[in-house]
């Protein structure tokens, strides 16, 4: 009597492997919760053509600016569980907005699952090269002589580039007044313009205005110079102890299945290892990672906790 239903679940379970075995077998998509031209849409763009060469797939990346990042995370989160629609999670969706905002529309922990670190990096403090300051300490000496007067720039509320100005303000005794941007390109934009005076950008983005004159770089948030720019010094040793990382880490809507999870984990990893994308990465200022699923969720839940703190110290409030 029991034979029909033992044969069902064979056949269910059966066809639930050659499923997960013939995944992907359409186009994937990546959605960049900022604007285009901005780090987190550089590399995503590097890392995705590479991941649909491993996958035998296309991999679309879809730019949905808006609320900090919030927008496009909370499409997500939203999306059906298939591996199909993913995120670049960074700690803006994942760890500072929970702090920041009191109506998320997702839940950064439960409702994703990781897939894999893509890289960490850090950013640099640039100034408009319309300012006379040409160092950190003149550009200090500059901002107290005009409390209130000058302007900072952000890619958002609550997002690292804030943060980390509110970490130099406070170290340095600065009164600087915040002009928050939908995305770092725009925010850079406005530095070139004048618009604003002191921006906090990924160094992918940093490094080039800085190499033709279009803005100053006064330091940079790493622990130890960077070789990609070597000659400019680290906050640290020039007195302001702030050290900010950011990371990318690669993310599907809860529920999507391990076999997936696992599938994308393999491709991202190898498409990281390959000497052309490394170069890449590096080039643009990032370190690339990889890792497992498991160590990926690891950083995220620590980050969680250890960037929400950070925001509640610089005063920021949330909304």
């Amino acid at each position: 009597m029991k034979t029909i239903p033992l044969i069902a679940g064979a056949l269910l379970a059966a066809a639930s492997f050659a499923a997960s075995a013939a995944f992907p077998d359409k186009p994937v998509r990546i959605v960049v919760p900022w604007a285009p031209g901005g780090n987190v849409d550089i590399v995503t763009r590097i890392v995705a053509q590479a991941l649909g060469e491993e996958l035998k797939q296309n991999v679309v990346v879809e730019n949905r600016p808006g609320a900090n990042g919030a927008v496009g995370t909370e499409s997500v989160s939203r999306a059906a569980p298939d591996g199909y629609t993913l995120l670049i999670a960074v700690a803006e969706t994942h760890a500072l907005n929970p702090s920041l905002r009191k109506d998320l529309p997702y839940d950064p922990l439960k409702g994703f699952a990781s897939v894999g670190i893509v890289d960490r990096f850090p950013f640099s403090l640039v100034i408009s090269s319309k300012l006379p300051p040409a160092d950190l300490k003149a550009f200090i000496a500059h901002a107290k002589d005009q409390p209130g007067k000058l302007n900072f720039s952000s890619w958002g509320r609550g997002s690292l580039s804030h943060v980390a100005m509110e970490q130099v303000k406070q170290s340095a005794g600065l009164d600087l007044v915040h002009v928050p941007f939908n995305g770092a390109a725009p925010a850079m934009t406005a530095l070139t313009a004048g618009t604003v005076q002191a921006f906090v950008a990924p160094v992918s983005l940093a490094r080039p205005y800085a190499a033709d004159g279009r803005v100053k770089a006064l330091a940079v948030t790493s622990d130890k110079r960077l070789d990609v720019m070597p000659n400019v010094p680290t906050l640290t040793e020039q007195g302001l102890p702030v050290v900010v990382e950011g990371w990318h880490v690669l993310a599907a809507p809860a529920g999507t299945p391990a076999e997936a999870i696992e599938t994308l984990n393999r491709a991202l990893n190898a498409a990281l290892k390959r000497a052309d994308v490394r170069e890449k990465l590096l080039k643009t200022g990032v370190r690339p990672v990889g890792s497992t699923s498991q160590e990926a969720q690891a950083l995220v839940d620590s980050e969680f906790t250890r960037w929400g703190d950070i925001a509640r110290k610089a005063g920021i409030k949330p909304e």
